[in-house]
């Protein structure tokens, strides 16, 4: 019977950490500068401001002199869950504000510009829900946050062609925590939670095209970044049964694993019909297979307990998402813009749970800029309408219902 017992809490456990990591979908919003996000992020073909390192650094040929463009965004998340029997639980209120900060200069060069960016390349953001709630046995809190520091150059090397290649140098930290059950040894809820954080390196290559002087061609490449996350995995309110096993009711250890972010294909045309108004269309395509399966890597085991490294499925599937933007200048001083973004999820039904309730969704956009006083401020705010989902799997069956506010400025100034 003991052994037994310790097989449900091993089981316990391994289904609590199915879920260490937060959704990287949805956190990959719109975040890296208010002009693109107001147009959908249809920016690629565009990338006319010192975000244009995020989006397509062949864009930075087209600046002169030393610009900086900096801001910040809020993104406020929901989202509920309906189980099969008609219970229902929500997650409580959040607000996540990544940053971003963005410098070029063409250093008095012809051809060439230099630019640095400091953004959320995956955003930042997670779910909380209630530790005594439907969901806690797969997700109690949740929360990703990514900063990267990408030195990009770009080179005008024709009249019609800019080239661009830059570097991404990727700081990821995670949190993820859910409940034990631990009914079948006498006890209430145990918790079990991992916190880690973990650097690493990629790369990304840019091109612009300029045939005409109403249509240009963009084309961006990000590789995928491998992150290797080490931190602290706790198991807390330990039941008196399993006392002896673990040392007392609090167990810690060090853990590892690694983050496979994905590599992104992003293609841009632009269109003006005239000095007002431009029009911009992207197609992006992430290779969220990378997330296929992990393994937390626990340093002190406990064997008796069977307490050890632990599996994490994901078997997310490569995505794409498509976007439509527009800037009409009212004026030399204030332009109004819009746009649409369709954004496919990569996660599967077999893996959808309260930390990942990811479905396809659509981003409702709108903003404007304005120069003022040598400044260019650009604001805008974005609604992202997701689908229902229901799933019938492993870890929680029933439906989610999400949406995202997400609203920021940037401000811009030459020099």
């Amino acid at each position: 019977m003991t052994r037994l017992l310790i097989c449900l809490f091993a089981l316990a456990i391994s289904m609590g950490l199915s879920l260490t990591f937060p959704s990287l979908s949805q956190a990959g919003g719109p975040v890296h500068g208010a002009k693109a996000a107001a147009m959908g992020t249809a920016f690629v073909a565009i990338a006319d401001d010192p975000s244009a390192i995020t989006h397509n650094p062949a864009g930075l040929s087209t600046l002169k002199g030393t610009n900086i463009y900096g801001g910040v965004v809020a993104v406020v998340p929901s989202s509920s869950y309906t189980s099969p029997e008609g219970g229902t639980e929500k997650t409580a209120f959040q607000a996540f504000f990544p940053p971003q900060f963005y410098i070029s200069s063409d250093f008095g060069l012809e051809s060439v510009v230099l630019g640095l960016g400091i953004y959320s390349p995956f955003g930042i953001g997670g779910r909380k829900w209630s530790d005594t709630g439907l969901t806690r046995f797969a997700s109690t809190d949740g929360a990703i946050a990514t900063i990267a520091a990408s030195p990009a150059i770009a080179w005008r090397i024709l009249p019609q062609v800019a080239v661009a290649a830059g570097v991404d140098v990727f700081y990821a930290s995670n949190s993820a925590a859910a409940m034990v059950d631990q009914s079948a040894l006498g006890a209430g809820d145990g918790r079990l939670s991992f916190k880690g954080w973990g650097l690493g390196v990629g790369y990304n290559l840019g091109i612009l095209l300029f045939p005409g002087g109403k249509v240009s061609f963009g084309f961006t490449y990000r590789s995928g970044v491998r992150v290797k996350q080490e931190g602290t995995l706790a198991l807390e309110r330990i039941a008196p049964a399993l006392h002896p096993l673990f040392g007392g009711d609090v167990f810690r250890t060090d853990a590892s694993t690694v983050v496979n972010f994905p590599e992104i294909f992003s293609w841009g045309l632009a269109f003006r019909p005239n000095s007002k108004l431009t029009v911009g269309v992207d197609v992006d395509w992430a290779r969220w297979s990378s997330f296929d399966e992990s393994v937390l890597s626990v340093k002190n085991q406990v064997p008796a307990a069977r307490f050890g490294d632990i599996p994490i499925n994901f078997q997310w599937e490569d995505a794409m998402a498509i976007k439509i933007g527009a800037e009409y200048r009212l004026s030399d001083c204030l332009a109004l813009r819009g746009g649409y973004a369709f954004v496919e999820t990569p996660v599967p039904g077999d893996t959808l749970n309260p930390d990942n309730p990811d479905s396809d969704q659509h981003n409702v956009c709108a903003g404007f800029g304005y120069k003022i006083r040598g400044y260019d401020l650009d604001v805008f705010y974005i609604a992202g309408i997701f689908h229902n989902r229901t799933s019938a799997n492993a870890i929680l069956s029933g439906e989610y219902k999400n949406f995202v506010h997400y609203a920021g400025f940037s401000l811009g100034r030459k020099f």
